[in-house]
């Protein structure tokens, strides 16, 4: 007998990681936060517009305001 194979589409995929978000949001973005480095990702320049003196002091880093 064949093989009948599934074939996925965008939508499928979209909903399913979706529900999946829905249902595990922290452990998704603990996930995130832990193997992944955000730093690693932002250029220096954006680094240099964020903390570029405006008169203005960042209570907050640029990582957390990206995640």
């Amino acid at each position: 007998m064949p093989v009948q194979a599934k074939q996925l589409n965008f939508s499928n995929i979209s909903s399913d990681f979706e529900k999946f978000f829905n249902q595990n949001q922290y452990n998704l973005l603990s996930m995130l936060n832990h193997f992944f480095d955000i730093s690693d990702f932002i250029p220096l320049s954006f680094y240099q517009k964020y903390y570029s003196n405006f008169g203005r002091k960042r209570n907050f880093s640029l990582e957390s305001m990206i995640n």
